[in-house]
C-alpha cells in the first residue's frame, strides 16, 4: 500500500512541476447526435478520443441522446441495445457482464469478472461494483474482444466504459421525474457552471425508488424486486493554464434495505442421474428428495421443492405466474460505495502524460431466505426433523414450512489503483506506453444454509491482491491508408488468502491459508492423505504477457478494413465456497480445488466499417477465440468451483444505423456464434461432455426504429426497440433446469419536445406483449430441490418529464 501511494503522489507530483508551453489537451466530448446521419461518433476505445471509422475494434456506443430514448437508469440496461452483451445477476449486488460468452459466474464477492467495466477511468474490480444506477452520461462504450494492452486488467472479453457529462464553465444543467409501474419514482439531475476563470464544476444526482414487480401473496410479506437506491457524483475541473488540467471526480451510491435480493420465481426441480436439476411437474414426486439417505423430506408432495412446498399456481413451469410468491423471509441488500478519481493531464515535451489515481471503498451486506416458499423462522444452528410445518408467524391459516435456504454475503472492500501513461506523435508513430499498479484488499463473511435438512454453515474469508503492470502500443502510418498497430502488456499479481468454515450442527470444520490447512470432519470419512494443496497455494503470484497485432487499410476516409491479433488473461485466484463441504470426499476435493490458474484468450479478428453514402454506418467483425484454461464454474457432486477447461468460440457481429429520411433512423445488430466447452464434468463426477459457454446463443440481435418530425413548433418521436436471445444455457454444466428458450422482448415509447427545447415529454412501454423469460438461473436441485430463476420484469409503463435549463 505505502508503494502505491507513493507512486500516486509521484505521479500527481510530476504533472503539477510540467513545464506550461503545450497546447491544451482535449476535453472529452459526448458522443454526436446520429440524428443526421453525417456526424462522426466519437469513442475512447483506445484511451484517446477518435472517430469511430479509426478504430479497428468492435465498439458499440449509446449516446445520451439513446439512453434516454431507452429508458436506461441502470448499466444493465444497456445489453438492449449492444450485440453480443449479455448479463448474469440474482441481484443488484451481484452483477457479471458477458460479452461474446465470455464471463465469470461464480458469485463469490472476491471475484474480478473477465470483462472490465469502467465509471469514469475508475476500474470496478469487483462483481459486487459492476451493477450501479447511470445517470447523466454522455456515452456508454462497449469494448467486445480482449483489450490486454491499453486496458489490461482482467479484461479478457472485453471492457464497458460509462463516460459522464462534463463540467462546463456555461451554466446549465437539467431536472428529470419518472413515475409509473409499481409506484416507480426516478428524480434524476445535474448542474453545471464555472466557479471561476480556470475552475468549473458539475454535480448530478438519482434517486430511483419502487414497490417491486414480484407480487407477496402471504400476508404480511412484502413485494420483491423492488428498487430503493440514490446516487451522486460531483466532478470539479481545474484548468490552470493551457498545458494542465486536473479533474476530481467523486462518486458515492447507497441502497438501503432494496428488495433486490431473492427475487426468485419458485421453480421446482429434481436431480437426475447425472444429478442435474430437471423441471419437476405439478403431479410429479421428486424420488431424491422422497428418501434422501432414507427419509422423506418433502413428505411425497408431488409438485414440490425439497421441503415439501408445492404451489402451481405461483410456479411459471406448471404454468402459474411467474411474478408472484409467497416469502415470509428476509429480502435485500444493503450497500454502500464511494470513489474519488484523480485525472491528470499535461504535456511534457512531445509527449501527453496522464495520471489517474483512484480510491474505492465497499461495504455491502446481502440476504435472501425461503427463495419463494413461506418459511418457518430461522433460527442459527438449530436442527428441524424432515418434513417440519407449522403455521406463518403473520397468517396462521397458512402452512411455513422449514426454511429451504438461507444466502447471504458480507462484503467490506478496499481498492486503490494508479495508472500513469504517456502518449506522443513520434513522425509516423503514435506511441502509447505506462504503467498501473492496484491495491485490492476484501474481508468477507458468508452463508449457504438449507436448514431443512440439518445444514447450518458459515464461512469467512479475507482477500489481498497486489498488482503491477507495464504496457506500450504503437500506432506505425504507413501512408494515408495502412496502419499497423503493435502492443503489449507485462501483468504481475501477488495474492493472499485466508478461508475458513464451520458447520454448526455437524461440528465440520476447515482452515485453508498460508499457515496452514486442516480440517475436522466429525464422521472420520475424510482421509487427510488425500489433501495435496500445500498451503503456498494462499500466496501465489501469477503473472503473463498480453499483446496486439493489427493491421489496418484504410481505402477511403470512411471505410476501415481490419486484421487483428489480441491475447488477453485474466489473473488465477480462489474459490471460496459459501457453504462448508459435506463430510468425506467432498471436503478434500473443495480444499484441493480452491485455487485455479490463470486464463488466456487468443482472439484472431477481421472486421469492417464504413459510410454507405452519408446516412449509413455498417459495420462487421468476424472473431475465432482460442481459450486456455477457461476458468469455468463447475459443480462437482455438492461442490461449487472454478476448473480451468478448454474452450473455443466463433462468430460474426453486423451492426447498422441508418438514416433514410429526415427525422427517420433505422437500428439494427446481430451476432452469430458458435461456441465449445471441452471436458466439462458433470456433478455425479463420472460423466464428461461438451457444452457451449454461458448465455452464448446461437444468434442474438436487436432493433430500433425512430421517427422524429415536427408538430407546432416543437418535436415529436415515434420509437419502438426490440430484442431477440436464441436458446442459451446460464453455465457451463448446461442442467436441464439452467437451460432458456429462445425469447423476444419489445418495447415502445413516444417522446414530445415543445417549442424552445427546454422541456421534453416521454410515455413509454416496456415488455409491451408481457413476454415470459429467465434472466438468471441457477440449479439448486442438489441443495432444495430447486432452480433458482429470475424472471425478467413483466409490462411496465412509465410518464417521463424533463426540464432543461442554461445552455
Amino acid at each position: 500500500m505505502t508503494r502505491l501511494r507513493c507512486a500516486a503522489l509521484a505521479g500527481t507530483a510530476l504533472l503539477f512541476a510540467l513545464p506550461a508551453h503545450a497546447q491544451e489537451t482535449p476535453q472529452t466530448t459526448a458522443a454526436a447526435d446520429t440524428g443526421g446521419g453525417s456526424t462522426d461518433i466519437v469513442v475512447t476505445a483506445q484511451r484517446r478520443e477518435q472517430k469511430l471509422n479509426d478504430v479497428g475494434i468492435a465498439v458499440s456506443v449509446i449516446s445520451a441522446k439513446d439512453l434516454r430514448a431507452l429508458n436506461i437508469n441502470n448499466a444493465t440496461d444497456i445489453v438492449r441495445a449492444i450485440p453480443n452483451l449479455k448479463y448474469n445477476a440474482y441481484g443488484s449486488s451481484q452483477v457479471v457482464f458477458n460479452i461474446r460468452g465470455v464471463s465469470q459466474n461464480d458469485y463469490g464477492d472476491q471475484q474480478e469478472p473477465p470483462v472490465a467495466v469502467y465509471q469514469d477511468d475508475s476500474y470496478a474490480s469487483s462483481i459486487t461494483t459492476a451493477g450501479f444506477p447511470i445517470f447523466d452520461l454522455a456515452r456508454t462504450e462497449a469494448l467486445r474482444g480482449p483489450q490486454g494492452t491499453l486496458f489490461g486488467r482482467n479484461a479478457t472479453g472485453g471492457a464497458v466504459q460509462f463516460i459522464s457529462n462534463q463540467p462546463s464553465h456555461d451554466f446549465g444543467g437539467y431536472l428529470s421525474g419518472t413515475t409509473g409501474s409499481f409506484n416507480q419514482s426516478v428524480i434524476e439531475g445535474a448542474l453545471t457552471g464555472g466557479l471561476s476563470d480556470t475552475l468549473a464544476a458539475r454535480v448530478a444526482g438519482i434517486y430511483d425508488r419502487d414497490s417491486g414487480y414480484i407480487k407477496n401473496l402471504l400476508p404480511g410479506g412484502k413485494d420483491m424486486g423492488g428498487n430503493n437506491h440514490w446516487a451522486v457524483r460531483g466532478i470539479l475541473q481545474w484548468d490552470p493554464t493551457s498545458d494542465l488540467r486536473a479533474r476530481l471526480t467523486v462518486r458515492y451510491a447507497g441502497a438501503d434495505g432494496e428488495r433486490q435480493a431473492g427475487a426468485y420465481t419458485l421453480t421446482p426441480a429434481c436431480p437426475n442421474a447425472q444429478f442435474q436439476g430437471e423441471f419437476l411437474g405439478a403431479n410429479q414426486v421428486c424420488d431424491y428428495w422422497n428418501n434422501y439417505g432414507g427419509v422423506s423430506y418433502n413428505g411425497g408432495v408431488p409438485g414440490s421443492v425439497a421441503n415439501g412446498y408445492a404451489n402451481p399456481a405461483i410456479t411459471a413451469t406448471q404454468g402459474g405466474n411467474p411474478w408472484q410468491t409467497y416469502s415470509a423471509g428476509d429480502n435485500f441488500v444493503n450497500r454502500k460505495q464511494f470513489a474519488a478519481t484523480l485525472r491528470l493531464e499535461a504535456k511534457l515535451g512531445a509527449f501527453d502524460v496522464t495520471s489517474i489515481t483512484d480510491y474505492q471503498n465497499l461495504a455491502k451486506f446481502y440476504i435472501e431466505s425461503d427463495d419463494g416458499v413461506p418459511g418457518l423462522p430461522y433460527v442459527e444452528g438449530a436442527a428441524l426433523p424432515p418434513f417440519t410445518t407449522g403455521p406463518c408467524a403473520t397468517a396462521p391459516s397458512i402452512t411455513c414450512y422449514a426454511s429451504g435456504t438461507i444466502f447471504y454475503q458480507r462484503a467490506r472492500t478496499q481498492q486503490i489503483t494508479q495508472e500513469l501513461r504517456a502518449a506522443a506523435t513520434l513522425g509516423q508513430n503514435y506511441l502509447t506506453f505506462g504503467a498501473f499498479g492496484m491495491l485490492l484488499t476484501g474481508n468477507y463473511t458468508a452463508k449457504y444454509a438449507t436448514p431443512f435438512d440439518q445444514y447450518d454453515p458459515l464461512v469467512r474469508f479475507y482477500q489481498r491482491t497486489r498488482s503491477f503492470a507495464v504496457f506500450a502500443q504503437d500506432e506505425f502510418k504507413f501512408d494515408d491508408h495502412w496502419k499497423l498497430i503493435v502492443g503489449a502488456r507485462y501483468w504481475r499479481d501477488s495474492k493472499l488468502a485466508w478461508y475458513t468454515g464451520t458447520e454448526s450442527i455437524s461440528g465440520l470444520s476447515l482452515n485453508w491459508g498460508p499457515s496452514g490447512i486442516n480440517f475436522f470432519d466429525p464422521t472420520g470419512a475424510a482421509d487427510p492423505a488425500n489433501v495435496t494443496v500445500k498451503p503456498s497455494a494462499a500466496t501465489p503470484t501469477f503473472d503473463g504477457v498480453t499483446a496486439r497485432a493489427e493491421l489496418d487499410f484504410k481505402p477511403t476516409p470512411d471505410t476501415l478494413l481490419y486484421a487483428s491479433y489480441n491475447r488477453g488473461s485474466k489473473s488465477g485466484g480462489f474459490t471460496f465456497s459459501t457453504g462448508t463441504p459435506f463430510p468425506g470426499q467432498a471436503l478434500t476435493d473443495t480444499l484441493n480445488n480452491i485455487p485455479y490458474r490463470p486464463e488466456t484468450l487468443n482472439d484472431y479478428e477481421v472486421g469492417l466499417k464504413t459510410k454507405i453514402g452519408p446516412n449509413v454506418q455498417f459495420n462487421l467483425a468476424a472473431f475465432y477465440y482460442d481459450y486456455k484454461n477457461y476458468q469455468a464454474y463447475v459443480q462437482v457432486g455438492y461442490t461449487q468451483l472454478v476448473r480451468n477447461l478448454p474452450a473455443t468460440i466463433k462468430g460474426i457481429e453486423a451492426e447498422l444505423t441508418a438514416h433514410p429520411i429526415d427525422g427517420l433512423t433505422i437500428q439494427g445488430s446481430g451476432a452469430l456464434q458458435d461456441s465449445k466447452v471441452k471436458n466439462v464434468l458433470l456433478p455425479d463426477g463420472a460423466t464428461l461432455v461438451e457444452h457451449n459457454l454461458p448465455q452464448a446463443p446461437g444468434f442474438s440481435g436487436n432493433a430500433l426504429v425512430r421517427y422524429e418530425f415536427g408538430m407546432g413548433g416543437g418535436r415529436v418521436s415515434l420509437q419502438a426497440d426490440a430484442l431477440y436471445t436464441g436458446k442459451f444455457c446460464f453455465s457451463v454444466l448446461c442442467a436441464p433446469d439452467e437451460r432458456e428458450d429462445a425469447y423476444h422482448v419489445e418495447n415502445a415509447r413516444i417522446g414530445v419536445i415543445p417549442a424552445g427545447n427546454k422541456l421534453e415529454l416521454a410515455v413509454f412501454v416496456n415488455n409491451l406483449f408481457n413476454r415470459v423469460y429467465r434472466s438468471y438461473a441457477f440449479d439448486g436441485s442438489l441443495y432444495w430441490g430447486d432452480a433458482l430463476s429470475v424472471y425478467g420484469k413483466p409490462r411496465t409503463w412509465g410518464i417521463t418529464a424533463r426540464i432543461n435549463f442554461g445552455q
